[in-house]
């Protein structure tokens, strides 16, 4: 069957239509953020996680912060958040640094049961990072090697803002693991108070809760009293198409032990009058002013 004539019969059209037009709209005034809302960009969780994450710092007060996507593979994904990046800190103000991390030769091998080998196979996803680093912004890092030595050393000796999205795409357990018990044990002062992150293989067929991504965040939940990750249901309230897959794949990694934590926010007392129904949409997603 025709892919068109698929995705129409399993989509209302107007979803269809809507996309197309976003999509082709982009360069206008607002296109950004109304594309990112109906789902018209390639990676629709990079861009809703730039956009949470840039709450987050407006929030905890931060002027920067730093993207990451673990699992570079082709290179497609970086360059997307790298160019979603540019396009959210010229709405915010925000200084939004990108790195990608990837072992540079594909998954590696691997013996744990937990890992899918069932699924995945050594050497998968390899990346081209010469060809990728030729076509990376320049303010743009790739950082090439075992992501449980690469990572842990990036936290320790990097000058990069604290850390506000990552983009978990490492498929096997061993490897989302690492990630995790790294931030896990991050410095206050590398991480915000909350992290915007996306496990891109969550609830994938034939990979059961009990291997893969999500086996390592729940281990971390259990092992951690002060960080959890917790799934961002209340994301999918104010969109559109709230029944996508991928926003199920959406967490948030709050840290308690930040100092931030303890701090009230300042700013203007909020007023509910009596009669007035609260308002909620947009702007409770997004760190610029409503669209609406």
């Amino acid at each position: 069957m025709n892919r068109f004539i698929r995705l129409f019969l399993s989509e209302p059209p107007m979803r269809l239509v809507a996309r197309t037009i976003l999509r082709n709209s982009l360069g206008l005034r607002h296109a950004f953020e109304w594309a990112a809302l109906f789902d018209s960009l390639p990676y629709p969780s990079y861009a809703a996680g730039l956009q949470i994450a840039s709450r987050y710092a407006v929030l905890s007060g931060a002027k920067a912060f730093t993207a990451i996507e673990f699992g570079v593979a082709g290179g497609n994904g970086l360059l997307a958040l790298s160019r979603y990046a540019k396009e959210v800190s010229r709405q915010t103000g925000l200084n939004i640094h990108v790195v990608g991390f990837d072992s540079g030769s594909g998954l590696p091998p691997t013996d744990d049961i937990r890992d899918a080998p069932w699924w995945w196979t050594q050497g998968d996803y390899p990346c081209d990072k010469d060809r990728l680093r030729e076509q990376l912004p320049k303010e743009s890092e790739l950082i090439v090697g075992n992501i449980k030595d690469t990572f842990p050393q990036w936290l320790r000796q990097s000058e990069a803002p604290p850390v506000g999205f990552v983009s978990v795409d490492v498929d096997q357990y061993t490897g989302a693991s690492a990630i995790c018990n790294a931030l896990g044990k991050a410095d206050v002062s590398r991480i915000l108070p909350f992290i915007s992150c996306y496990f891109d293989d969550i609830f994938h067929f034939a990979v059961p809760r009990w291997a893969g991504e999500f086996q390592a965040i729940q281990e971390f939940n259990e092992s951690q009293s002060t960080r959890q990750f917790d799934r961002d249901d209340w994301f999918s309230q104010n969109r559109p198409y709230g029944d996508r897959l991928w926003l199920k794949r959406m967490y948030t990694l709050s840290s308690q032990d930040h100092p931030l934590f303890k701090s009230r926010r300042k700013g203007e007392t909020a007023y509910l009058n009596l009669g007035e129904r609260p308002q909620g949409g947009l702007q409770d997603v997004l760190p610029w002013p409503s669209l609406g």
